[in-house]
């Protein structure tokens, strides 16, 4: 059998011609997407990649690779890589930048032109003010000869690389068309409809150093990574985004400094349609970091540098924020800020228990070294652990950890719903009698990344804000399944899923949960 790497150089070669022909004329459109079909578009359209988006969005094969390019320029290029490849292939992904940031309209019509030449010299006489409305550091001009012999190839081939990885990664997505989606007794997947609900998501903003591997290497030993990522993470920063891609009206509280990393962050929270006004900007300070070693099939291992000796959020500065966290419908929490700054936020947020906001709280990563306070339990509704954390609420004793006492206990102190995930589905403790409820496992081909836990608590706050924050076991299911679609979709640069994926995966599930009231 060939080994399917030994092939990437051909088909990055095969796919980069695609996208110098492309960019011709009016550029990469749906329109021309689809007259190419038979000839110049094909190997784009027959990607496993663009089949399995066009089967998982119910799109046709033209429009799932224009999406499908624009998601590879948005989520997998950086800086000048993502305004040329946007210009020169007419893309107008950026449009909107560009308008918020003061420039001329004829700028961007000269950007987006039908004439290839044209979009060319509107980049090349706007490099600086381009980058700027996007926050990515200009660097210098190129010539216009360096622009078509040298920096656009360069860009095209990266994208290409971008797109068969994506393609690589889509497993069984070749046997997978649009007639094959099956729902069950003939439904219909809900459409897109965004949830009426104020989301306010606290916790870390960092720069994620992805190193993807087949093997850890042994102590004193070395291995290559097979691909490599730089992108802006964290659990706060992921769950925003889980909470916006649902259509919840999401902003994020972090501490973000002003390096080009900082910058890199805003922007991608912009991108991605998250309130940014709530965020503590940082002077002077390195914007922390994570460097993640990521096998195959998403189990990974990871190393945390937060520099929360100087890049935090303090009590103080939620105080000035407090009227914005009473205020919101659902209030999203992970252990990354300090101790005092969480148990703060949950006083605030129950400054008013009759008209107070959702509480849904990530302990991750656990404050080893510090108790919470004991009136922080009852402040919380939903408490959303690996089994693993919860360990850490208690005194660790000679024999080996049993996670159900302790999951017990904390419904005692206090804690409405405690959430265990374990291997892609979770087990619920819930109620005065406390209750449990297991949610099945929706099978992945993939294990569970750690994204999947920040797809459970967006989904987890959506279904209840749709619900009147009445809990069910179907309410459980849906946000289970967010978390396998997060699972199943994890070699996707943003896994997220939106609404219509969710209950299209429940629609193929066999699973049922009794949809009794817990």
């Amino acid at each position: 059998m060939t080994n399917r790497s030994d092939k990437q150089p051909a088909d990055v070669l095969l796919l980069a011609s695609v996208l110098e022909k492309l960019r011709t004329h009016d550029g990469l459109t749906v329109a021309r997407l689809t007259a190419g079909r038979q000839g110049i578009a094909a190997p784009l359209l027959e990607l496993a990649a663009t089949r399995r988006f066009a089967s998982v969005h119910d799109v046709d094969p033209s429009a799932a690779a224009f999406d499908l390019v624009a998601g590879c320029v948005r989520d997998d290029l950086h800086g000048s890589q993502q305004l040329v490849a946007d210009a020169i292939l007419a893309l107008g992904l950026y449009a909107g930048a560009h308008s918020r940031a003061g420039l001329d309209d004829r700028i961007t019509r000269g950007l987006y032109s039908t004439s290839l030449g044209r979009r060319r010299e509107t980049l090349l006489n706007n490099w600086h003010r381009l980058h700027e409305a996007l926050g990515h550091p200009p660097g210098e001009a190129p010539s216009d000869r360096a622009l078509r012999g040298t920096t656009e190839p360069a860009v095209l081939r990266e994208l290409a690389n971008q797109l068969v990885r994506r393609d690589i990664y889509s497993v069984g997505s070749r046997a997978v068309t649009r007639e094959a989606v099956v729902l069950l007794d003939g439904a219909e997947p809900a459409p897109e409809a965004p949830s009426a609900g104020r989301v306010i998501v606290v916790g870390g903003a960092v720069m994620d150093a992805t190193f993807r591997i087949k093997t850890v290497p042994g102590p004193e030993t070395s291995s290559e990574a097979y691909g490599f990522d730089l992108s802006p993470g964290g659990k706060a920063v992921t769950q925003a985004v889980a909470c916006a891609r649902l259509g919840l009206q999401t902003s994020l509280i972090a501490a973000v400094t002003d390096d080009r990393f900082g910058d890199e962050i805003l922007q991608y929270l912009r991108n991605e349609g998250i309130g940014t006004s709530l965020i503590k900007r940082i002077r002077g300070r390195r914007t922390p970091f994570t460097g993640v070693f990521e096998k195959e099939l998403g189990d990974s291992i990871a190393v945390n540098w937060r520099n929360q000796g100087e890049v935090y959020v303090s009590p103080e500065d939620m105080d000035e924020r407090a009227d914005e966290i009473a205020g919101c419908d659902a209030l999203l929490m992970t252990f990354e800020v300090p101790r005092e700054t969480m148990q703060h936020t949950l006083a605030l947020a129950h400054r008013d228990p009759a008209d107070r906001p959702l509480v849904i709280v990530t302990p991750g990563q656990p404050y080893v070294d510090e108790r919470i306070s004991r009136d922080s339990f009852p402040r919380i509704d939903y408490l959303v652990a690996h089994p693993w954390e919860i360990g850490h609420f208690v005194a660790h004793g000679a024999g080996p950890f049993d996670p159900d006492p302790v999951a017990r206990n904390l419904l005692a102190v206090g804690v409405e719903t405690l959430c265990l995930l374990v291997n892609g589905g979770c087990t619920i403790y819930s109620g005065p009698a406390h209750d449990v409820l297991s949610v099945p496992t929706i099978p992945s081909i993939y294990k569970e990344s750690s994204a999947s836990r920040d797809a459970f608590c967006a989904a987890l706050a959506a279904r209840l804000l749709d619900n009147d924050r009445s809990f069910s076991a179907q309410v459980a299911l849906w946000a289970a399944a967010a978390m396998s679609c997060a699972a199943a979709d994890f070699p996707l640069s943003n896994s997220m899923p939106d609404r219509q994926r969710i209950e299209t995966l429940l629609a193929r599930s066999p699973f049922s949960v009794d949809g009794q009231h817990l």
